[in-house]
């Protein structure tokens, strides 16, 4: 519901409305109509002749039309001439000859109701800046009504009265008129509707196809002084009128301009003929490009589109204007300005969307396209992950990073049968697979990964390139959650160094688990369901447990003891296991207290992440915990690492352990001999302690290899001032062969498994007996 909201049909219509009701949308109707009505406009009948009172000039004392006796020899040559109605405008100089008010009143007598008194009406522009604009109908704009003048000369009683008051747009263009006005208990019809009495609609809208420039126009003077020949004037209506376009009751009219109002009543007879008009109003025509534009945007094919579209805005041009000329008023301004305002805004909406979709570096469709495409469950998701892709972005140019992705997808997609990759961005592919087998599957992946055993040729450098798949086939997931699980796959391989990894059922289980780990992590550190364990260190040389390593542990109420290999490294993923280690560090700066008050000196090793090594803030971080605690020997503190330099920043690292070390705490080398913790590591790493993995000190009394393996160590990191911890000892033949190779300190189960602070205390406290036990343990 919030999508259809923010659609631009919607967003065009909600707009609209609001134009309706601040009548802002008149501009797009008069617009319209005047260009229609310009191109439409034909001459009239031939039965009309206006006499001018004032030849075109502005109305003076002087003029012919300011003398009713005048007027009235005027009226008596017209009817002697045999013209038909004649429509004399009511003069506004009675009373100023009345002589020649009594003549007029005879002349009107003798025409008989051949002859109206015609009440003409005046919009000026004081008037339109005074009266307030009123909405008078849901069909038209807003219109402002002109207003009669006061009749100030009265013909006789058997003389027809009619009124001239036309409303006007906001430019003072005529639009329609009412068929009779209220006078008193009277009502006086409109000039429009006096040659035709059976119209009885309530407006009446004048024919503006009828071009008024095609009316003869006389002199009044022309006509008093016999000029005008009698065929001139026999048989035509007659409007004796001021035809200066400098006076009040101008009006302006379609596709021609400021006009006499006389030839806009003529334009209402010549209307008569289409019969009473119907207000449709603004809504059908609305409705009807509504509709269009949804059946548009649903529409497939780009022709079926172009049709629908093509026909609706051709709709909108022609069928008001010929609907009108057939007395059917609809209003288009509304419709016109829903036109103009949806077209950009569906533009930029799929300017938007197509932004959205695609990668901005390769200009592929990404994942957002592919999950608004739909995937069925007959397919299978597979993810591709790139080895090493910031590497290989960082030796290109910026402007071939977008060459480099598309061709990658180019050869996942020839391997794939040619089906659409989709680029995540920063290495990361996805397309879609019917679903075959697994093993089928595999065997096609292992196949695509032979592919890229071609280097890539990009402008002259030459990449190689490593691939590892996710696989998701839970068909019944939604489209976003089955990529995403596959991009995870995907990640676990590349970590695994494994072709793929499959987003199983048991991994699917396991989702919800994995999905909030972020907040049971801090619950578990709330209410203690992490908790640290200690794992003693004993001392070759003082014979003693001299220190121990600080080992977290998880306890959940649900699932009971939770293996550190099950969150440490999802921990990671998520940014969590910064404030794991930071919480590990101020809980053993705080153990160290009690437990140095037992048996001291005493020292705890900490596991420091390779994921935080080079991280920026870290020596600050730790210098604020040891400054809130108020350790005052950082030599207490042994920080093991391993693998800092697979971080993508290695001087960081380098420039982070230093500076711990400087503030006190030593360094140790953990699992020494395996992954990247060798002899080059131990050459750039500024150290204090080898700590030598479980897998060479397990084989030590039975494999002849590993025991020279170790005593080399052992020898070369004497010779280097380091000292060495043997980890993994769990029985006493191996402890005595590592004393007698001159090892530092040994861990193992055979000397203690991982415990709470207050068991360890019990072991070390000399005065609660457990020391000799454990002591004549280890001898």
């Amino acid at each position: 519901m919030r999508a259809f909201f923010k659609s631009p049909l919607c967003v065009t219509l909600a707009l609209v409305l609001l134009g309706v009701f601040t009548q802002t949308l008149d501009a797009f109707d008069h617009v319209y109509w005047n260009v229609w009505f310009k191109n439409r406009a034909h001459a009239g009948a031939a039965n009309v002749l206006i006499v001018s009172l004032d030849n075109g000039a502005p109305l003076n004392p002087a003029a012919i039309g300011a003398s009713t006796a005048r007027q009235a020899a005027l009226i008596d040559r017209l009817d002697a001439a045999g013209s038909g109605a004649i429509f004399l405008d009511a003069p506004q100089t009675a009373g100023a000859d009345a002589a020649g008010d009594a003549a007029l009143k005879a002349a009107l007598s003798r025409a008989g109701r051949r002859a109206t008194l015609v009440l003409r009406s005046h919009v000026s522009p004081a008037l339109k800046r005074s009266l307030p604009q009123v909405l008078r109908s849901h069909v038209s704009p807003a219109l402002m009504r002109s207003v009669p003048q006061a009749m100030r000369f009265r013909g006789p009683a058997e003389t027809p009265i009619a009124i001239s008051a036309w409303d006007v747009n906001f430019l003072g263009y005529a639009e329609r008129t009412d068929a009779g006005f209220a006078q008193g208990k009277a009502v006086i019809p409109a000039v429009a509707a006096v040659a035709d009495r059976t119209q009885r609609g309530r407006h009446l809208y004048p024919d503006l196809r009828f071009d008024p420039r095609s009316v003869p126009v006389v002199d009044a003077r022309a006509v008093l002084q016999g000029k005008v020949a009698d065929r001139v004037i026999a048989g035509r209506q007659i409007f004796v009128t001021s035809t200066s376009t400098d006076n009040d009751m101008v009006l302006r009219y379609y596709g021609i301009g400021e006009v006499p109002a006389a030839l806009v009543d003529i334009a209402g007879l010549q209307a008569r003929g289409q019969g009473r008009a119907i207000e449709l109003g603004w809504v059908p025509l609305l409705a009807m490009f509504a509709i269009a534009m949804v059946i548009g945007r649903d529409a497939r094919g780009y022709r079926a589109k172009l049709a629908i579209y093509g026909g609706m805005v051709g709709l909108i041009a022609i069928l008001p204007g010929v609907l009108r000329e057939n007395a059917l008023i609809i209003g288009v301004g509304p419709t016109l300005a829903a036109m103009l305002l949806y077209a950009p805004l569906r533009s930029l909406q799929k300017w938007r969307n197509r932004v959205q979709l695609t990668s901005s570096a390769s200009g592929l469709p990404n994942i957002a396209a592919m999950a608004a495409a739909g995937i069925t469950g007959a397919q299978d998701v597979v993810a591709v992950t790139i080895s090493q892709y910031e590497q290989i972005l960082a030796t290109l140019p910026r402007e071939l990073h977008g060459e480099c992705a598309r061709q990658i997808a180019r050869r996942l997609a020839l391997g794939a049968g040619d089906r659409p990759v989709f680029d995540n961005d920063n290495g990361y592919f996805v397309w879609l697979e019917e679903t075959r087998t697994l093993d089928t599957l595999v065997e096609h992946l292992d196949g695509l990964r032979a592919l890229f055993s071609v280097p890539l040729v990009i402008a002259g450098h030459v990449l190689d390139t490593t691939l590892h798949f996710g696989i998701d086939r839970n068909g019944d997931a939604k489209a976003l959650c089955r990529i995403q699980s596959a991009l995870g796959s995907a990640n676990e391989a590349h970590a695994k160094g494994k072709l793929y990894e499959e987003f199983g059922e048991q991994r699917l289980a396991e989702s919800p688990w994995e999905l909030s780990l972020h907040a049971r992590i801090d619950e578990g550190l709330r209410n203690g369901n992490i908790w640290l364990a200690l794992q003693p260190q004993y001392d070759f040389r003082t014979h003693r447990i001299s220190g121990a390593e600080a080992l977290i542990r998880w306890t959940d109420p649900d699932r009971g003891a939770i293996p550190p290999d099950a969150f440490i490294l999802q921990a990671e993923r998520a940014g969590r296991i910064e404030a794991i280690t930071y919480w590990v560090l101020e809980q053993s700066i705080e153990m160290l207290a009690q437990i140095n008050r037992v048996s001291a000196p005493f020292q705890f090793s900490v596991n420091l992440s390779a994921r935080m090594v080079d991280h920026p803030a870290l020596v600050h971080r730790i210098a604020d915990i040891v400054r809130a605690s108020g350790l005052e020997n950082c030599g207490l503190i042994t920080f093991e690492v391993t693998e800092t330099f697979s971080m993508a920043n290695r001087e960081q690292a380098k420039h982070n352990l230093a500076a711990l070390r400087s503030m006190g705490f030593r360094l140790s080398i953990d699992d020494f001999g395996t992954g990247q913790a060798g002899l080059a590591y131990l050459a750039e790493i500024p150290s204090d302690e080898i700590k030598l993995d479980r897998r060479f000190i397990q084989p030590l009394t039975t494999d002849q290899r590993e025991r020279l393996i170790v005593e080399s160590v052992i020898g070369l990191a004497h010779a280097m001032g380091q000292v060495v911890v043997a980890e993994g000892i769990e029985d006493i033949v191996t402890l005595e062969a590592l004393r007698r190779m001159g090892c530092d300190l040994a861990q193992g189960f055979h000397i203690g498994r991982p415990m709470r602070l207050a068991d360890l205390i019990d072991v070390i406290a000399p005065r609660r007996g457990m020391a000799g036990q454990l002591e004549r343990k280890i001898i």
